[in-house]
Order: structure tokens, then sequence, then C-alpha cells
């Protein structure tokens, strides 16, 4: 019984969520603290990793392996791994699609991992902070009728950092948009963005009105 007791208390679940950029970091951790001021509540510890480019297999596994290694005295569950990307890099052909089954397999093969999601964005991170287009002029100091120019979402926000002589950059920087991303009306986005959230949200058992 004692044995059984310390076992558990040596188990850490942890619930990992992938992410292609800065900018998707910034905007899933604001959509989370969005969840939380609305009375979700989660018990397991939640990190969200950077994968700074498409979360491979093999990205995923470096990942996870470095959560393992940082809490060696203890046995750690992955509850629910969830990566999030743009899926145009497939329907573009810039990317060949990976077997998501088989990374599946391998990655449970691996881990201890009960659920392994997917959140397809149909278009980029871009397109989710243009939802609050007003707000995103407002930070940047932008006059409300600025007119966007670009036929991709990224382009379009980029256009209008270049407008105040500021480089923005999805990977690479996030010092420079956090002040910006912070100032969104995560709400409106997550309003918008309710259907690819869906899956995530169930996920996390977060139940909003």
């Amino acid at each position: 019984m004692a044995g059984r007791k310390q076992d558990i208390q040596n188990k850490k679940t942890v619930i990992v969520i992938f992410v292609e950029g800065d900018a998707d970091e910034l905007i899933i951790n604001r959509l989370l603290d969005f969840y939380r001021e609305n009375g979700w509540r989660c018990h397991d510890d939640l990190e969200v990793k950077n994968t700074n480019g498409f979360p491979s297999e093999s990205k995923m596994k470096k990942k996870l392996s470095q959560i393992q290694q940082t809490n060696n005295k203890m046995q750690v569950e992955f509850n629910t791994v969830c990566c999030e990307y743009d899926t145009d890099i497939f329907e573009k052909g810039i990317q060949e699609e990976p077997n998501w089954k088989k990374v599946e397999d391998n990655l449970k093969r691996q881990y201890d991992i009960s659920h392994f999601s997917r959140i397809k964005a149909k278009t980029s991170i871009e397109d989710w902070m243009l939802e609050d287009l007003d707000g995103l002029l407002q930070a940047l100091g932008l006059p409300i009728d600025t007119k966007l120019k670009g036929s991709l979402g990224q382009e379009k926000v980029k256009y209008l950092f270049m407008k105040k002589s500021m480089v923005y950059d999805r990977h690479k920087g996030k010092l420079k948009i956090k002040p910006i991303i912070d100032k969104l009306d995560i709400g409106k986005i997550r309003e918008a963005r309710k259907k690819e959230l869906k899956e995530f949200e169930k996920l996390l058992g977060i139940e909003l009105k």
C-alpha cells in the first residue's frame, strides 16, 4: 500500500501543446488565459512548446524527452499532446503531409500518452490576428481606415507592422510582437475560430457559453 502511494506521489501528469512559432505561442497562451478567466480549471501541468516551424515527429520527440529529463525523479504521463499547425503548407505542396497515424503510434510507443490530437488551422495565425483588425490597428497606432495590402494573412500583418517601421517575425519576434498581441481581443478571435478550436477545447475539458 505504501509503495502504491509513493508511485502516485512520484507521478506527474502533463498536457503538452506544440505550436509552430512565437505568434502561435502568444495566441495560444492568451487563449488559455481567456479560458481560465471564464472558469476553466486545469488540474494537470500544462506546457506550450514552440517547435519553431512545423511540429515534426522528431521535434515533438525532442521536446517530450526534455520534459521527461527535467522531471527525472518523477514518472511523466502525458495526458494530452496537441500539435497546432497550418494546413496550407500541404495544400500548396510546400511540404508533404505526414502519416499522422504513424506519428501518433510512434509517439505513444515511446511515451506514456493518453491522447494525441491535431489543431488544424485552415489559415495562418496571422489570419487569426486579423479577426480583430480594429484592435490590431489600434495596438499599432494606425488609423482605423488603414487599407490592407497582400494576399495572405502574414503579408497583411507584415505590411501593417512595416507602416510603423516595425519588423514582424512570426518565429523569432516574441519580444517585439507580444505587446501588440496582448492588446488584441482574444474573446473575439476565439469566437471567430470556434470551429477550429472545437476539438482542442473538448480535449481540455473547456465548456464555455
